[in-house]
């Protein structure tokens, strides 16, 4: 979290409520920027708190499920999505202790998040309480642990509550290098959170993202990709492309990752270009992933029967100070 965004909460945890309005407001404001993002947040997490899911609320999350951050985002299209609201307890123990989250008090969460998981279990509202402390786990750095509490989630639940449980347990998945089952669980997801299924169009295109970047960059190791051109006799460019494409046009959120992973491929640099700037203003971590992410697509783009295309991404890679593609 940004020093200026901890100023703020550090008010509001002392008991000074319009102060720290007063400061994470003015950092919300400032432009589509990492601090502005988390500053956001932040504030959706102290109306959260004074006033529960209004409109006040709902009016910070529609800002963060806009901006970049991988792990806000989704969070936010999901307290947003018709299914999150059905799902809570009636004690109101899941918001307080979401509240405590996004305000700045880990511990409270978790002891919250289990609390609930306990006394709910095998309910829509049990099964809330797992995801929410596996995305708690995970940010706090503790992956393997929110494995178990996504998992059961998962398979417990459908729609929208198992395409984010579906969402963070694929991450967990690639960073422990299990590729081929993260393709599985992230395709399971994708279908889940289909707005045709789960009402919501906020979560698809995060999910679909992190799906497009896994083929991406696994492309010739996941059995998924292999399957898929056996079945349906298309490309594996084809299979890579499809995620990036379903990704776009949604109305609540279209991460910047979408037009670098669906532009490539007809080499229309402009928006391309276009993506990896808005990532750069959010941060340099996401910028990275967007690098990262052309060097991966480069295969499918580069065509030495195509010059005009081959050159273009020439450029591109030269620009980025990106390295020759082994």
């Amino acid at each position: 979290m940004p020093d200026e965004v901890e100023r703020g909460l550090a008010a509001y945890r002392a008991g000074d409520v319009a102060e720290a309005r007063i400061l994470l407001t003015t950092l919300a404001g400032a432009g589509r920027t990492a601090v502005s993002g988390h500053a956001a947040m932040a504030l959706a997490g102290v109306e959260l708190g004074e006033n529960g899911l209004g409109d006040s609320c709902r009016a910070w999350l529609e800002q963060v499920a806009a901006g970049e951050d991988p792990w806000l985002g989704p969070l936010a299209a999901v307290m947003l999505a018709p299914g999150f609201r059905t799902s809570l307890d009636e004690d109101g123990t899941l918001l307080r202790s979401l509240a405590a989250q996004l305000t700045g008090d880990p511990d409270k969460a978790r002891n919250g998040f289990e609390q609930a998981a306990s006394a709910h279990d095998g309910t829509d509202a049990g099964d809330l309480a797992n995801i929410l402390l596996g995305n708690l786990l995970i940010q706090s750095g503790d992956r393997d642990a929110a494995l178990r509490p996504l998992n059961d989630a998962r398979e417990m639940c459908d729609g929208l509550l198992a395409g984010y449980a579906g969402h963070l347990e694929g991450h967990v998945l690639i960073g422990q290098g299990e590729a081929d089952r993260a393709s599985r669980v992230l395709e399971y997801a994708r279908g889940e959170a289909h707005p045709r299924r789960c009402g919501s169009k906020g979560l698809y295109p995060w999910i679909a993202v992190r799906f497009g970047e896994l083929l991406a960059g696994d492309t010739f190791s996941v059995d998924l990709v292999y399957e898929q051109v056996e079945n349906s006799g298309v490309s594996e460019g084809t299979v890579v492309r499809e995620p990036f494409e379903a990704a776009l046009d949604h109305e609540i959120s279209c991460p910047a990752l979408v037009d670098i992973g669906f532009h490539l491929f007809p080499a229309k640099f402009e928006p391309v270009h276009a993506g990896l700037e808005r990532l750069k203003t959010w941060s340099d971590e996401r910028y990275e992933r967007g690098r990262r992410l052309v060097l991966a697509l480069h295969d499918f783009v580069e065509d030495w029967r195509g010059e005009e295309r081959t050159r273009g991404l020439a450029e591109l890679r030269e620009k980025l100070d990106l390295p020759e593609p082994r």
